[in-house]
C-alpha cells in the first residue's frame, strides 16, 4: 500500500492494461465507450460510468472534480455511489492544501490511505464517511490537467495494479467526455447567442416604430437631449408613469442609445408572474432545486448578460424577491435557486412602475433601500390627458403605421374624429389610443378615418363615466382614481365582468390581466353579488 502523502509507482495515462487484467474489464470498457457516444452531459455520464465500474471493483464513492482557474479551486460537479456525502456536488476544494491539488499539479495518479490528522482538506470528511483508501487520477487533455477522477473505498485493501490500470484508462475516457461536453456546450451557447441576437434584431425592428412615435411627441422633444445623456450613462434608471404612457418604449430607447445596444434587451413583467415563479424567472435554478427542475436553467439576469434588464411594474414584486434584487444590484452577482455559487452579472437595470413608490414604502409594500438603488436616475412620463399637444401627432403616426400594416388607403382623421379624440381624457393613455386607431383603420372604408359606431360608443361610454362636475369633489372634478375606477367598472359591465381572454376587459383597456386585477384590488373594485 502506498504511504499517505506520497505518489505511488503507478502507470501514467495511456498505460496498457496488464495481461493479468480480471475478466470482464474489456466488456466494461466497451460499455463505457458506448456511453460516451450517447451521453453528452458529463454529470449523467459520470454517474452511469460509476455504476458500471461499481459492478467490477469494490468502490464506495466516486466523484468528478473540475478545475476552475478563476477561483483556483476544484468544483465537485458529479458524485456517485455514496449517499449523504459531506463533500458533495457543488462543493469547492481548494487547490492548495488538498490531495486533489497535489495530484493535479503533478499530473500523476495518487493512491493512498486516508488519515484524518493528515492536514489535507478532504481527509477528515472522507474518513467521517467511513472511507479508508483514496484514488485521485488527474484528467489529462493534450498533456494538461483539467480536473480529477476520484475513487474511494471503505475496505483497507489498496488498489492493485490491474485496478489502477483500469481506473486510469477510464479516467482517459472521462477526460475526453468532459472535453466533448464542453465543446458541445460552447456550440450550444454560441447558437443561443445567435438566436438571441436574431430575436433582439427582430424585436428592435418591431419597436423602432414605437420609439420614433414616442420621439414625435411635442412634449418630449424638450427632454430628448436628457434622454440621450441618460442613455449614455451606465446607471440604473427608474421610469414612472401611468399604465400605457410608454414606459417600456422609453426603456428600449434608453437601451438602443446606450453602449449596450448590441447586447440583449430582456424584459421581465413583474406583474405577470406569480410569487412562486418570479424568483426562478429572474435568477434561474439549478438541477434538482425543486420538483420538476430536471436541468439547470438560467434566468433573465443571465440572459441579459452585457445588455439591459427591464423590470416592468417592479412595485408588484414580492418583498422577499425585493431583498434578493437589492443584493443583486449591490453585489452585481446572483444565486440561482438551489445553488450555492455566485454568478457574476454585467447588466444595466431599468425599472418601471405605475405606482407611487413613496406611498408603497410608507405602506410597507416596497423596500426603501431598494427604491434608492433603483432611483439613481429617474424619468417621469406624464399621462396623455396632460399632453394634449401629443394626441394628434401620435394619432397621425399610428394611422400611417396601421394603414401600411393592413394595406388600407387611410391618410388622416376626419375633423369630427379629431375633435373627439382631443376631448377624450384617455385613461388608458397611449396604449388605449393605439388600440382605438388600430380598430378604426381596420374597419375603415375610405381615406378619411371616421370613428365608427362601435368606437363612438366606446368613447361615449368613457365620456359618460367622466362627467366634468362632481359635487362631492372640492374642485368640481373627479380625481384620477375616481376616473379610473369608473372607466374600469363600465368596461367590466360591458364584458359581463370577464377580465381576461378575447374581448375581455383587459384586452379592451389594453392592460395585462394581472395588472387589471391589481388595479381592481387597489381601487376596491369587486364583482357585484348575484341578484337575489
Amino acid at each position: 500500500m502506498a504511504s499517505s502523502g506520497g505518489l505511488g509507482s503507478t502507470p501514467r495515462f495511456g498505460a496498457a492494461v496488464p495481461a493479468t487484467t480480471a475478466p470482464g474489464v474489456e466488456g466494461v470498457l466497451l460499455e463505457i465507450a458506448n456511453l460516451l457516444a450517447t451521453k453528452l452531459n458529463p454529470e449523467s455520464l459520470f454517474e452511469t460510468i460509476a455504476q458500471v465500474l461499481g459492478r467490477l471493483l469494490k468502490i464506495d464513492r466516486a466523484s468528478l472534480a473540475l478545475y476552475d482557474p478563476d477561483r483556483d479551486q476544484f468544483e465537485i460537479v458529479a458524485l456517485a455511489l455514496q449517499e449523504g456525502s459531506q463533500i458533495g456536488k457543488g462543493w469547492f476544494i481548494p487547490h492548495r492544501g488538498s490531495r486533489i491539488g497535489l495530484a493535479f499539479d503533478s499530473g500523476h495518479a495518487w493512491f493512498t490511505t486516508l488519515e484524518p490528522a493528515s492536514g489535507f482538506f478532504e481527509d477528515k470528511a472522507l474518513v467521517g464517511e467511513g472511507m479508508h483508501v483514496s484514488s485521485i487520477i488527474p484528467l489529462m487533455i493534450e498533456g494538461k490537467p483539467i480536473g480529477s477522477f476520484n475513487v474511494n473505498r471503505r475496505l483497507e485493501d489498496a488498489f492493485n495494479q490491474d485496478e489502477i490500470a483500469l481506473l486510469t484508462r477510464i479516467a482517459d475516457q472521462i477526460a475526453i467526455a468532459v472535453t466533448n461536453s464542453r465543446k458541445f456546450d460552447q456550440m450550444r451557447l454560441q447558437k443561443e447567442d445567435l438566436s438571441r441576437q436574431n430575436a433582439y434584431l427582430l424585436e428592435l425592428a418591431k419597436h423602432a416604430s414605437k420609439t420614433n412615435m414616442l420621439l414625435l411627441c411635442p412634449s418630449l422633444r424638450a427632454v430628448r437631449d436628457r434622454l440621450i445623456t441618460t442613455a449614455k450613462v451606465d446607471a440604473t434608471v427608474l421610469i414612472t408613469g401611468e399604465t400605457g404612457t410608454g414606459k417600456g418604449v422609453l426603456a428600449r430607447a434608453l437601451h438602443d442609445w446606450s453602449g449596450r445596444h448590441d447586447r440583449p434587451f430582456v424584459v421581465c413583467d413583474c406583474a405577470a408572474l406569480s410569487a412562486s415563479l418570479i424568483e426562478t424567472e429572474l435568477f434561474g435554478h439549478e438541477k434538482g432545486a425543486f420538483t420538476g427542475a430536471s436541468s439547470r436553467r438560467i434566468g433573465r439576469f443571465e440572459l441579459a448578460q452585457g445588455g439591459t434588464l427591464f423590470l416592468d411594474e417592479v412595485a408588484e414584486m414580492p418583498p422577499e424577491i425585493q431583498a434578493k434584487l437589492l443584493g443583486a444590484l449591490q453585489d452585481r452577482q446572483i444565486y440561482r435557486v438551489g445553488g450555492t455559487n455566485p454568478v457574476r452579472v454585467d447588466i444595466r437595470v431599468i425599472a418601471a412602475t405605475n405606482r407611487d413608490l413613496q406611498t408603497e414604502i410608507a405602506a410597507g409594500r416596497f423596500r426603501q433601500d431598494l427604491f434608492y438603488r433603483l432611483n439613481v436616475v429617474s424619468l417621469h412620463l406624464p399621462p396623455l390627458r396632460q399632453r394634449t399637444e401629443d394626441v394628434l401627432a401620435l394619432a397621425d403616426h399610428l394611422i400611417q403605421h396601421y394603414a401600411q400594416k393592413f394595406a388600407r388607403d387611410v391618410s388622416a382623421l376626419s375633423p369630427a374624429a379629431r375633435a373627439t379624440i382631443l376631448s377624450y381624457p384617455w385613461p388608458g393613455n397611449i396604449r388605449e389610443l393605439e388600440n382605438i386607431i388600430e380598430r378604426a383603420v381596420l374597419l375603415s372604408n375610405g381615406s378619411i378615418l371616421e370613428l365608427g359606431n362601435e368606437l363612438s360608443s366606446c368613447l361615449s361610454m368613457g365620456d359618460s363615466a367622466i362627467p366634468n362636475r362632481d359635487p362631492t369633489h372640492e374642485s368640481g372634478r373627479l380625481t384620477l382614481e375616481q376616473v379610473e375606477e369608473r372607466y374600469i367598472r363600465e368596461t367590466l359591465d360591458v364584458t359581463g365582468w370577464r377580465i381576461s381572454g378575447r374581448k375581455g376587459a383587459a384586452e379592451i383597456l389594453g392592460l395585462h390581466p394581472n395588472t387589471l386585477r391589481s388595479k381592481m384590488e387597489r381601487l376596491g373594485i369587486k364583482h357585484p353579488p348575484p341578484a337575489a
